[in-house]
């Protein structure tokens, strides 16, 4: 018989990483750096109209230097799971009304695997595999990326669960090991 392949597309992570380059905001300054609180709270309340209706449940991030073209950086959680790195830019700084412009945009996506797992159980079940679980190990999402599952069967037995990003938003393809 042969190994089941399905190619999927996570709509949650193709929402948290493809869709979120280069978001405009405007927050204040801390003086000469970007207020760290305020660009937070700024991302967080952009994040899903881009996201899908995902939510960051946290995000923190560094005060920049409030200059055009600086750089800082923010670490957030959406409500899936999946780590993100964001880097934003300085576009503009205006020192008479204490505003700075700047462009963000997710630079790395991380997932804790269960967001893969869920989706490839489904799958392969629905081929008719004897799949009663599978547990991934977490993953950097960019293509490329292949990672073994451990895929427990109805019988008890184990078998591997092989998943291969076929992009960066989330796509991949997956191989069960072993007798269906």
């Amino acid at each position: 018989m042969p190994t089941p392949r399905s190619s999927l597309c996570l709509v949650l992570v193709l929402a948290t990483v493809g869709l979120l380059a280069g978001c405009e905001a405007s927050v204040s300054t801390g003086g000469d750096s970007v207020d760290a609180g305020d660009a937070a709270n700024t991302i967080q309340k952009q994040y899903p109209a881009k996201a899908g209706g995902l939510k960051l449940t946290s995000i923190d991030c560094d005060s920049g230097d409030a200059k055009v073209d600086a750089k800082f950086t923010c670490t957030g959680v959406n409500d899936n799971g999946i780590t993100l790195d964001i880097e934003a830019t300085v576009n503009a700084v205006d020192k008479d009304t204490g505003k700075v412009d700047f462009t963000w945009s997710i630079t790395k996506s991380v997932s804790d695997g269960t967001a893969f797992s869920g989706v490839a159980l489904t799958t392969l079940q629905n081929q008719g595999s004897a799949v009663k679980s599978i547990e991934c190990p977490e993953l950097v999402v960019e293509k490329g990326t292949e990672v073994d599952c451990n895929a427990i069967m109805k019988d008890g037995s184990e078998q591997t669960a092989t998943i291969m990003l076929t992009d960066g938003n989330g796509g991949f393809n997956v191989d069960l090991s072993g007798p269906q």
